[in-house]
């Protein structure tokens, strides 16, 4: 009576699918993983948008969609108007394939599939073309909820491209006109080293 090999046996067939399925699944996982851009030198940058000595970047999620303003009044006697983005969010993907909604505006969020978020708490910001938005530094504070945001400091906005409207007036002609742009821009996550 023969006894069978370990390679013929069922425990070794098994041990065989499982490491191809594994290797498979981290060959996957490689290909959608996009490695940060160098973000990690701040000299290139505009000093009001610089990350401190410090910080380590951790994550970085890119959007790529459209923006929506509505030409409105902001201001009475004398009337004044202004484009004002409508998106109530924005969607991320973050470096890993992970979602993150972002809700635009002077009190920033962001929020990762997982449940952790950040919220702006202060934000500077430089010109970056008369069609592009600004480029940003959000001074940031995390939820309580672990996961990829927890221990958040800043959130950077940089390579912005389009989205916003230059060549278009926002007077009392155009008042409650609506209008979309393009708009692609890299949002950088960072913490404190070691935390």
């Amino acid at each position: 009576m023969k006894t069978p090999s370990r390679s013929n046996s069922p425990f070794g067939r098994l041990s065989r699918s499982l490491l191809v399925l594994i290797g498979s699944a981290a060959l996957l996982g490689a290909c959608s993983y996009r490695p940060l851009q160098p973000y990690n030198t701040q000299q290139d940058l505009p000093e009001a948008v610089r990350v401190p000595e410090g910080y380590q970047a951790v994550l970085e999620a890119t959007s790529n969609g459209r923006l929506l303003y509505e030409c409105q009044a902001v201001k009475r006697a004398p009337y004044e108007y202004e484009w004002l983005m409508r998106n109530p969010t924005v969607d991320l993907t973050d470096t890993y394939g992970g979602a993150i909604m972002h809700k635009p505006g002077a009190r920033a969020s962001w929020v990762h599939r997982d449940g952790s978020s950040v919220m702006a708490r202060e934000f500077s910001e430089v010109p970056n073309g008369s069609n592009n938005l600004p480029l940003q530094r959000y001074n940031a504070q995390s939820s309580s909820v672990p996961g990829v945001l927890h221990n958040i400091t800043y959130v950077q906005r940089l390579r912005t491209v389009g989205g916003w409207i230059s060549s278009t007036p926002c007077t009392s002609a155009q008042l409650g006109m609506r209008k979309t742009v393009p708009y692609e821009a890299d949002y950088i996550f960072w913490r404190a080293k070691g935390s």
